[in-house]
Parts: structure tokens; sequence; C-alpha cells
């Protein structure tokens, strides 16, 4: 597989409709409608890549609570649907899906797609999946994958940080540059493995702000940088660059290869042990993001 990260197109062909695109793999958008013209479209935007292959879906693990986050397009583009006017189901089959599940509703990324939607889910086994989103009478479906925990590579919650050396103010360790923001975020005093050995709760982002083709990676990392001083002291903050120079054509990271990431962003939660308590994939929001952060900073899941 090249060296470098595959998966940067994920949302690539819902650009034109929302303005925006996750940093995935450019195989195409996957999204179905309910096959009688309708023009709901499901487009599902977390399930980092992960496991082996080089699959075209997104991947979840099997057997753990996990975020599952998408969005919504319709005839004129994205939809922002209010709180409890749109479900989610789940089944093996299009023809088997289970009940409606609780969906939340969110409209503070900052980024040109402002609204996506979420809910916790847990795949009970390996296998393909089918989401099936209603919203004003009409749905839209959409597959995805789920693997075994043992074939996953990126750390799951329940699972420790991958120590491994990341560029500092200091040290670029040969990344040029080390945060593409302008200006460059203060995530970069410290090095993932020697953070790691502070014994505090970690916010780990791997995301290129200048190199991400989508409005995702850049409105993350603000995020977090509005969302730091309050846990100064509580959680250490590192941001990862994806590629070792400022070209996609530049190779990834030893921290990405590390972490055998496809896509981006994606954010690692992790207590004071470095054992992951949340993945949060692709876009995120500040009420989501600050909700998170508090969990960590006061040891919650």
């Amino acid at each position: 597989m090249d060296s470098r990260l595959t998966r940067r197109n994920f949302l690539i062909g819902a650009a034109t409709v929302m303005g925006a695109a996750a940093c995935s793999k450019g195989k195409g958008v996957i999204h179905v409608g309910d096959g009688q013209g309708t023009q709901l479209n499901l487009l599902v935007t977390s399930g980092a890549v992960d496991g082996p292959g080089d699959q075209a879906l997104s991947v979840f693990e099997a057997g753990i609570d996990q975020r599952v986050a998408y969005v919504l397009t319709g005839k004129n583009g994205l939809l922002t649907p209010g709180p409890g006017t749109t479900t989610l189901q789940v089944g093996t089959d299009q023809k088997r899906l289970g009940p409606a599940v609780l969906v939340e509703v969110h409209s503070d990324t900052g980024a040109s797609t402002n609204t996506y939607l979420t809910t916790n889910y847990r795949f009970p086994a390996a296998g393909t999946y089918w989401l099936r989103a209603s919203f004003q009478g009409q749905t839209a479906d959409s597959p995805v994958v789920v693997i075994d925990r043992t074939d996953a590579k990126i750390p799951l919650p329940g699972q420790k940080l991958i120590s491994t050396p990341t560029p500092t103010d200091s040290d670029h360790r040969g990344v040029e540059p080390i945060c593409t923001r302008t200006p460059p975020c203060p995530f970069h005093t410290q090095s993932l493995d020697d953070a790691l050995t502070k014994h505090l709760p970690m916010a780990l982002l791997f995301a290129t702000p200048a190199l991400c083709e989508s409005a995702f990676c850049g409105p993350v990392l603000d995020t977090l940088i509005a969302a730091a001083p309050a846990y100064a002291g509580k959680i250490n903050f590192v941001h990862s660059e994806i590629f070792t120079a400022l070209s996609r054509n530049a190779a990834n990271t030893p921290a990405v290869l590390a972490y055998h990431l496809q896509s981006e962003p994606v954010l690692f939660l992790a207590d004071a042990n470095g054992v992951v308590v949340q993945r949060i994939d692709a876009l995120f929001g500040k009420a989501e993001a600050t909700a998170a952060l508090a969990r960590l900073a006061t040891g919650g899941a």
C-alpha cells in the first residue's frame, strides 16, 4: 500500500452539493436513496478506515459502543433537520432493519457542513450493515462495514494509545511544517511519547488543516483550540499533521503510520493511563467536543 494516506475523499462525491468533503479515499460517495426517486441522501462521516484491505465504505468494529455520525442531503443541498424530526434504523439487510434509535442533531461545527447527526450504537458482529435515515416521509440507506475487533489496527476504546514521537516546536523531526494551520496551533509543545508519561488525560488529534480536501480539519482543530484553556493542567492536547511536507504527495508522518490511519481527521481521547475512552472520527462540533472533554477531565467515559 502507498505510504501516503489513501482514503482522502470520503464524501468527495457530495462536494458539489455540500460544499465540503471529508478527508478519505477517493472512491466516490456511498449514498443510496430508497430506489423510488426520492431526493434524500445519507452520507456516513464516521467510521475510521481500519483493518485489512482497502474498503470504500465506513468501517466500524463489532462489540463496542461507538459513535455513528452522518449528514443528510436533499435536492438543494445539506439538510438541517430539527430534533425529533428524523430517525435512524440499523440492520444486516435493507428488509430487516431494527427499531429507530435515538439521534442527536448538531449544528455548531464552524464548517460549511455545519449540521450533522450522531447516535451511539453497538454492532453485534462483523459483517455488512445498512443504515436507514427517515426524514419528512423519505428514506435513504447507506451500507457500512463492521470488522472483528481482533482485525482492528487503529486504537479502540479500552486499548492504549500508541507511544510514538511527534514533531514539536523545538524538534520538527523532519516534518515541515509541523502545523499547517495559520497561525500554528499551540498543541506542539510536547511530543506524544513524552506527553503519555505525564499521566494526564490526553486529546490527540490527527488532522491537516491546509491540505485537507474539505472544510473539516481546520474547524475541528479550531474547536479544540477554543476549548483547551478550560482544561489547562487537566488534559494534554497534541496535534499531529498527516504529511511530512506541505504537499498531499508527501509521505505520511511516522505517527500516522504508527496509528495505521487511512482517514482524517481523527480525535483520540484517552485517560491518565493512556487508555482510549473515545474515538471521534471526522467532523465534530463545539458541543460534542466540549461534552467529551468534560467527561474526560472528570474521569467519565
